[in-house]
């Protein structure tokens, strides 16, 4: 029947055959790759360390006011006095208070963990009743 519409021969019925069945199985097999090789993001971890950052003052802004880097504008070496803390440079003392980079409108409490089943290391925002109830090397459930 395929043979007599199309005018294929057996090896090109096979090759014909072939090459619309494997690009399904191919899509196929990626989705399953894509939905199946996600990274787990939940499980048990260990406390590395605890943060606590200050609300950032009040700035008087103007409201279109829009921060656009300048053409000429270049990465700076960092200063003998400064240390990099979550990619940003700022100095010791500036660090956890309203003038540190990082700093919101409200207060963070913060928990660096290590995930137990694959290292993977990362801070999670708690409330402070919960901030304040663990201590370094606890282990806690990650959701």
């Amino acid at each position: 029947m395929l043979r007599a519409k199309l005018g294929l021969t057996r090896s090109n019925q096979v090759t014909e055959m072939l090459r619309t069945s494997v690009r399904a199985c191919l899509v196929a097999a990626l989705l399953m790759i894509g939905a199946t090789g996600c990274e787990k993001k939940s499980g048990e971890a260990v406390v590395l360390a605890k943060e606590h950052i200050d609300a950032a003052l009040p700035t008087a802004e103007t409201p279109n006011a829009q921060s656009v880097p300048s053409p000429n504008e270049q990465l700076r070496p960092m200063r003998d006095d400064e240390t990099a803390v979550d990619g940003y440079m700022m100095k010791p003392e500036e660090r956890g208070t309203s003038r540190d980079p990082r700093a919101l409108s409200h207060e963070q409490w913060l928990v660096k963990v290590r995930m137990l089943d694959n290292g993977r290391t990362f801070q999670v925002p708690v409330d402070q009743a919960k901030w304040e109830k663990l201590r370094e090397n606890d282990r806690i459930k990650v959701r």
